[in-house]
């Protein structure tokens, strides 16, 4: 389409097939860049009046998540303008076109207004407590509070990293065995479904009777017969079994009952008790660094933990220093929790007056630690995981093919 010429857009007033101006291109265009970039701050924003398209994309974005790599990269760049001399407000600002989430992008133009408004950044991050849990805000407040924000967020935005790392590495130990076993199943439905139902009608027009099949066939036929005629009896159970298991798990008891099992899993559970110990230390030693009282920042440090076991102790550990032990003596009665070179390492730290210092030795002791532990899992299941595929194999090899064989002996 010819456009005709022109030098100057802007002042052109042609007709774009007879209809659109050049200044109306613009107009729209401008319109658009405006709806894009438009800042939404909670608290001030109305969609009352807004087309329903634009209330239900309000609606996915309000209930989308902010990950921890989001708030790990948003500390680090706030911590790099805050040294820089950059005021905070501004630094929030220039973050949120950073940002890829358009809900952190939506929480940080509340935050710098806010801010811009008198309160204080631990005081705006608080009201999204979903997002920046109650650790991340104690830090920041204590940065404030001492002049020492910068440190405190880059300190914040390494320990969100390693976390992330750590959650990376987990996962990946994790989807091998995953993936192997769903495609087991996956290929064991799939059989069942076409291959077998196949196998039986050409046993049956040979006239085998199916007491003289092997008893891997006659299981088979055993497992498709049920699965073909029960399904939905299955699926219900399933579902049931399910709802139980989350109504269960969601009582306090409940919980608590089967976290104290995953924490005595064999391989996995010992695993896991190094994630939490390396969970609560990393944050009892950043809060402290931060200024927090000890008890403070004990606090936290539970709360940031998701198994009830490990909550119940640190809380019980809270109880004690109150009553005037030290951390070390209130953690050294439960040695499957926190093993003995651990609570040595923070006796040795009380009493130096340095327990924040060997808190973070003792994190990174114990990252290095969960790797060797998921290289090892890896090692061991690696040869589980071939075992388990390979005796498949051969069961499903022995059902399908012996009657096969026995059928061409039969014919020859």
């Amino acid at each position: 389409m010819d456009l005709g010429n022109t030098h100057n857009l802007e002042g052109a007033d042609y007709i774009v097939e007879g209809a659109i101006s050049g200044k109306d291109i613009l107009a729209s265009m401008k319109n658009i860049d405006h709806a894009y970039k438009e800042e939404v701050v909670y608290g001030v924003y109305n969609n009352a009046g807004k087309p329903w398209s634009v209330r239900f994309n309000d609606f996915l974005v309000d209930r989308s998540k902010v990950t921890l790599k989001d708030r790990s990269y948003f500390f680090h760049m706030l911590a790099v303008m805050v040294d820089a001399g950059i005021p905070v407000v501004s630094a929030v600002k220039a973050l949120v076109a950073r940002s890829d989430n358009p809900r952190f992008r939506r929480i940080l133009n509340t935050i710098a207004h806010n801010v811009e408004s008198g309160s204080s950044l631990a005081e705006a991050m608080n009201r999204f407590d979903d997002v920046f849990d109650e650790s991340e805000v104690g830090i920041v407040r204590s940065g404030e509070a001492t002049g020492r924000l910068h440190l405190m967020l880059f300190k914040l935005s390494e320990k969100l990293d390693r976390r992330h790392d750590l959650s990376l590495k987990l996962w990946s130990a994790a989807v091998y065995p995953i993936a192997v076993f769903s495609v087991l199943i996956l290929v064991a439905v799939g059989m069942l479904i076409w291959v077998f139902p196949t196998l039986l009608n050409l046993l049956k027009d040979s006239g085998i009777e199916e007491a003289n099949l092997p008893f891997a066939t006659r299981l088979l036929i055993g497992i498709q017969t049920g699965f073909v005629e029960y399904w939905w009896l299955i699926l219900v159970v399933l579902f049931g079994l399910y709802g139980l298991f989350t109504f269960y798990v969601g009582t306090d008891y409940g919980k608590a009952r089967w976290d104290y099992f995953k924490l005595r899993t064999p391989i996995v559970g010992g695993l896991l008790r190094k994630v939490y110990v390396l969970r609560f230390v990393s944050m009892v030693g950043l809060l402290i660094d931060s200024g927090l009282p000890v008890i403070k920042s004990l606090k936290i440090a539970g709360s940031s933990i998701s198994n009830t076991i490990y909550k119940l102790k640190v809380q019980d550990v809270i109880d004690k220093v109150r009553n005037g032990q030290r951390v070390s003596d209130g953690l050294s009665d439960t040695a499957f929790l926190f093993p003995p070179e651990v609570v040595q390492m923070l006796r040795v730290g009380e009493s130096s007056a340095s327990l924040g210092k060997v808190s973070n030795k003792i994190g990174d002791q114990y990252d290095r630690e969960i790797d060797n532990s998921l290289k090892k899992i890896s090692s061991v299941f690696e040869p589980v995981l071939i075992l388990v595929v390979g005796v498949f194999v051969a069961l499903l090899a022995l059902a399908i093919m012996a009657p096969i064989f026995n059928l061409s002996n039969n014919i020859g």
